[in-house]
C-alpha cells in the first residue's frame, strides 16, 4: 500500500502539473492579464499602505480617509472590500493611532471576538485565550489545540503561550472570522488572526519612538531598513516594553502583573531576479515578569464529605444527636476541598482553632487556620510561594515566490520555539495548598507550499496547496496541594499532513463562484511523566486510590491518536453594482483532539478527547457609499457546532472532554466614514446567541441551559477622530475610542463569583506632527474611567478558592517618535 506521505507527494506532483498545463495555452495573453493585475495590485497596495520611502504619515491617509486595506486572506493581495468573507482588517497605522501595543488590543474593536491574557493555572504571563463567534480555547497546555488560528507572515503559532504577540512593526493585522477550514486549515475552527510585518524596502528608512507613563513605563523600539544593494535589502527592528505591575505581593514587596519584555527581529529580501523573490526573518522574544496579577476573591469552605449541612459539630464518639455533625476522622476528611482539608489537618493534627464546633464554623483565629484575612482586595496578594513567568520565544522562516507566467509558486518553510518557566501561588496565602510550577519546551517546524494562478482570461484564479507541521516538546508541571506532591505533564509529539486547493469561477463581471477543499492527516502522541512525588496522607485520605510516594498516576507508555478531516468551503458573491457586493458562504472547520495530561487520582490509561467540528452559513454584504467615503458592512450566521471540547473539573484537575453540541446564531456590522475637514468616524457591532442542543449526560458539570464561556452576547465599538492641519504646517490629531462587552461567564460551570457583567472602556489619543511630519508628539490614556474589570477568573471545586485577575487600571502615556 502506497503511504500517506507518498500520496501526498504525489498529489503535489499532479496538482502542479495540471495547472501548468491548464495554463500554458493562455501563457500570451494571461501575462498581459498578470502584467496588468500587478500593476492594479500595486497601486491598492501604494495606496493603503504607501509611507516606506515618502512621507511618513501616507499610511494613515489611506486608513482614516477609507482606502481599502490590501489583505491575503484567500493567498492573494485583495482590497478587503472585495473578498467575499467577513474580515476586520488593521493597518499597522491604525493600530498605532489607537495605542495598542498587544494584539490582544484588537478584540475592543472586533465584533463577536474575546481575545484574553490567560495564565489560568499554569501561570504562564503571556497565554492567549481567544474566541470568535463564540469558538475559542481557554487551555493553554500543549497537548490541548486552540480553536482560533494565529498565524505571522503566513506561519502557524501552534501554542496559545507566547501567541500573544507584540506589534512592533506591523503592516496590518486580518481576522477572519468563521471556520476557514480551506487555506488556514491548521486549527482555525473559529477562525484566523493573520498578522502581516512590514518587508524591507529599496529606501533607507526607520523610526525611534520612545514612551513613558504611569506605572513607570519606559518602552523603546526602533526600526531601520537599509537597502544593502540594487537586489538586497535589510530591515532591523527591536523594542523593550517595561513597565511596573498592579498587584502588592505583600510577602516581599514586587508588583504582579509586570512587564519586561525585550524582543527583536530581523529581515532579508533578496528580489534575485525579475521572477524570484526571496526573504529570510529570523526573530526573538524574552519575556521576565513577576507573574500575573492574581488575586483571592472568595473562598468556598464547603464540602460533601464533611458536615455539608454545616451544623454545630460534636466529638468523635458522641452519640448521633439530631442536629449535630458527629466528627469520625479520618473517614470524613473533606478530600473534595483542599482548602478546608488543610484546616481539618490543622485542627485534628496540629490542635489549631480551625473548627468551630457550636456554632460550625470552617475558619478559625490560629496562626495555621486558612481564613478570610486572606481576602485582602483586588490590589494585593498575601501568598508566599514562588510567583514567576519566563519565556523566552524565537523563530526563523524563509519565503520563496516564484512567477512563472501566470503562474506564482510560494514556498514557506519556519522554525519556532518555546522556552518557558512558570510558578504560581494559586491559594495566596501563606500555606501550601494550591502552589503551581510549570516548565514549557515545545519546538515547531512548517512547510508549505502554495502554487496559484489565473486563466481562461482571467475568469478563473485558483491556489494549490500543500502544508506540513511537526511539533515535540515537554511540558512538566509540579503541583503541590495540601494532601499530595505530584508531577503532570509528559512528552508530546504532532505531524499533520494537508492538501488543499480553492479555486473562484467568475461566470460574469458580477458572479464568482468560489469553492474549495481540504484534506487533513493529524498524527499526535502522548508520553505521560507523572508520579506522585509526596504523599502526605500515607495514602489514607486520597479519594479512590490508597496511594504511596512515586506512585505512576498514569503508566509511562506512549499513547496515539490519528484523526483526518475534509473540510469544504463554497462562495457565491454577487456584484450588483459599483461598490456593493453581496455573498452567501458555506464553510466546515476542524480542530484535533488532544490527551488530558491532568489527572488525579491514578488511572490506568490516558483519558483523549476527540476533534470538536464546525459547520457554518453565512450571508453578507459589503458596501462603499457617498463617494467611497462610506463603508459599510454586515454579515449574519449560523454555525452548527458539535463535539465541543470544554474544560471542566473532574477530581481535583481542570479536564477536557467532548461534552456537547451547540448552534450559534448571529449578526456583525461593521462601518467607516470619512465625514470630510479630517473627520473620521468608525463602529462595529456584534451579536452572538449561542445555545447547547445537546449535552453529553456524563458531563454533570454543564445543562442546555448553560452560557458559554468568556462569550459576551453584544460587543460594540465606535471611535471618532479629528485632524487639523496647522498654518506652520503641522498636524493635530484627536482620537477617542468606546468600545462595550455584556456580561459573560469567565468558566463552562457559569460560577456566579466570575461573572463580568456588561461595561464600557472609553481610551483618548492626541497626536501633534510637528512641520515636515517626521517628528511626532503623543499621548495617550487607556481605560479612561478606570472602570475595574475581570480579564480572567480561575475556580476549582476542589481547592474551593475563587481567583480574579483584573485587567490593568487607568493608564497615561507620553511619547515622541521620529521618522526618517
Amino acid at each position: 500500500m502506497v503511504s500517506f506521505k507518498a500520496r501526498l507527494r504525489l498529489a503535489g506532483v499532479c496538482a502542479a502539473a495540471s495547472a501548468i498545463a491548464i495554463a500554458a495555452p493562455a501563457q500570451a495573453q494571461a501575462e498581459a492579464a498578470q502584467a496588468a493585475q500587478a500593476a492594479q495590485a500595486a497601486q491598492a497596495a501604494q495606496a493603503a499602505q504607501a509611507g516606506d520611502a515618502g512621507d511618513p504619515r501616507a499610511e494613515s491617509r489611506a486608513d482614516v480617509l477609507g482606502g481599502d486595506i490590501v489583505v491575503t486572506a484567500r493567498k492573494r493581495e485583495e482590497s478587503s472590500q472585495s473578498v467575499p468573507l467577513a474580515i476586520s482588517a488593521f493597518s499597522g497605522k491604525s493600530i498605532e493611532a489607537r495605542g495598542i501595543q498587544k494584539i490582544d488590543g484588537i478584540a475592543s474593536f472586533t465584533p463577536n471576538m474575546t481575545f484574553q491574557n490567560n495564565p489560568s493555572f499554569g501561570g504562564a504571563g503571556s497565554s492567549a485565550a481567544i474566541y470568535i463567534r463564540g469558538i475559542g480555547q481557554k487551555e493553554f497546555l500543549p497537548t490541548t489545540e486552540p480553536g482560533v488560528g494565529v498565524y505571522v507572515d503566513g506561519v502557524y503559532v501552534a501554542r496559545s503561550v507566547g501567541a500573544l504577540l507584540d506589534l512592533v512593526d506591523v503592516e496590518r493585522v486580518e481576522v477572519l472570522r468563521g471556520p476557514q477550514g480551506t487555506l488556514f486549515g491548521r486549527n482555525t475552527i473559529g477562525g484566523a488572526i493573520s498578522v502581516t510585518t512590514r518587508k524591507p524596502t529599496d529606501t533607507l528608512s526607520g523610526n525611534l519612538q520612545a514612551t513613558t507613563g504611569r506605572y513607570s513605563r519606559m518602552d523603546a523600539k526602533a526600526v531601520i531598513n537599509v537597502p544593502l544593494s540594487d537586489r538586497l535589502f535589510s530591515k532591523l527592528s527591536v523594542a523593550t516594553f517595561n513597565r511596573d505591575g498592579y498587584v502588592r505581593h505583600l510577602s516581599d514587596g514586587r508588583d504582579l502583573g509586570d512587564v519586561g519584555t525585550l524582543t527583536g527581529r530581523l529581515d532579508l529580501r533578496w528580489v534575485a531576479t525579475d521572477n524570484v523573490e526571496m526573504s529570510l526573518a529570523v526573530e526573538g522574544t524574552r519575556d521576565r515578569t513577576n507573574g500575573p496579577a492574581f488575586v483571592l476573591a472568595k473562598v468556598n469552605y464547603g464540602s460533601r464529605i464533611f458536615n455539608p449541612q454545616n451544623r454545630p459539630m460534636l466529638p468523635p464518639g458522641s452519640p448521633a444527636t439530631p442536629g449535630a455533625y458527629v466528627l469520625n476522622p479520618p473517614f470524613d476528611a473533606p478530600t473534595d476541598n483542599f482548602t478546608l482539608l488543610h484546616n481539618y489537618f490543622a485542627a485534628l493534627l496540629g490542635g489549631q482553632p480551625c473548627l468551630g464546633f457550636s456554632p460550625y464554623k470552617p475558619q478559625g483565629s490560629g496562626a495555621a487556620c486558612f481564613s478570610d484575612r486572606f481576602l485582602v482586595g483586588a490590589d494585593a496578594d498575601a501568598g508566599t510561594g514562588l510567583q514567576y513567568s519566563r519565556n523566552d520565544l524565537w523563530g526563523a522562516q524563509m519565503g520563496i515566490d516564484w512567477t512563472l507566467g501566470s503562474i506564482q509558486l510560494k514556498s514557506i518553510t519556519a522554525y519556532r520555539k518555546v522556552d518557558g518557566d512558570y510558578a504560581r501561588d494559586g491559594d495566596h496565602s501563606p500555606f501550601t495548598i494550591l502552589h503551581l510550577a510549570d516548565i514549557l519546551k515545545q519546538t515547531q517546524f512548517s512547510q508549505e507550499l502554495q502554487l496559484l494562478g489565473t486563466t481562461a482570461n482571467d475568469r478563473l484564479k485558483y491556489v494549490l496547496g500543500l502544508y506540513y507541521f511537526k511539533e515535540t516538546g515537554n511540558n512538566i508541571n509540579t503541583l503541590d496541594f495540601t494532601p499530595v506532591t505530584f508531577r503532570s505533564g509528559g512528552r508530546f509529539n504532532t505531524e499533520s499532513y494537508a492538501a488543499f486547493g480553492q479555486a473562484t469561477w467568475s461566470a460574469t463581471d458580477a458572479i464568482d463562484l468560489t469553492v474549495g477543499l481540504r484534506y487533513t492527516d493529524d498524527r499526535k502522541s502522548f508520553l505521560p511523566d507523572q508520579e506522585i512525588l509526596v504523599d502526605k496522607t500515607g495514602g489514607a485520605l486520597i479519594a479512590a486510590s490508597p496511594n504511596t510516594p512515586k506512585t505512576r498516576i498514569l503508566p509511562f507508555q506512549r499513547v496515539h491518536l490519528n484523526e483526518d478531516a475534509v473540510t469544504p468551503a463554497a462562495t457565491l458573491s454577487w456584484k450588483p453594482t459599483r461598490g456593493l457586493m453581496a455573498y452567501a458562504t458555506y464553510s466546515k472547520g476542524f480542530k484535533s483532539g488532544g490527551f488530558v495530561q491532568r489527572v488525579f487520582p491514578a488511572q490506568a490509561s490516558v483519558p483523549t478527547f476527540n476533534s470538536e467540528k464546525a459547520e457554518a452559513f453565512e450571508l453578507g454584504f459589503k458596501s462603499k457609499l457617498l463617494d467611497d467615503r462610506l463603508t459599510l458592512n454586515a454579515a449574519a450566521f449560523l454555525t452548527k457546532y458539535d463535539d465541543l471540547q470544554v474544560q471542566v473539573f473532574t477530581g481535583i484537575a481542570p479536564v477536557t472532554k467532548n461534552a456537547a453540541s451547540a448552534e450559534i446564531r448571529g449578526v456583525e456590522v461593521e462601518t467607516r466614514l470619512a465625514a470630510g475637514d479630517g473627520w473620521f468616524l468608525e463602529g462595529s457591532m456584534g451579536y452572538l446567541d449561542p445555545k447547547f442542543t445537546t449535552v453529553d449526560p456524563a458531563a454533570t458539570e454543564i445543562t442546555l441551559n448553560s452560557q458559554f464561556e468568556r462569550v459576551s452576547k453584544w460587543t460594540v465599538s465606535a471611535a471618532i477622530s479629528k485632524s487639523v492641519e496647522l498654518a506652520n504646517g503641522s498636524e493635530l490629531t484627536v482620537r477617542g475610542d468606546w468600545s462595550y462587552r455584556s456580561g459573560a461567564f469567565m468558566d463552562a460551570l457559569n460560577s456566579p463569583e466570575l461573572f463580568q457583567p456588561g461595561y464600557s472602556l472609553f481610551n483618548a489619543n492626541l497626536t501633534y506632527d510637528l512641520p515636515g511630519k517626521t517628528i511626532s508628539v503623543f499621548g495617550t490614556i487607556t481605560n479612561l474611567t478606570n472602570k475595574r474589570y475581570l480579564q480572567t477568573g480561575v475556580y476549582g471545586s476542589s481547592f474551593g478558592l475563587y481567583e480574579h485577575l483584573y485587567a490593568r487600571p487607568r493608564e497615561w502615556s507620553v511619547g515622541i517618535k521620529w521618522s526618517f
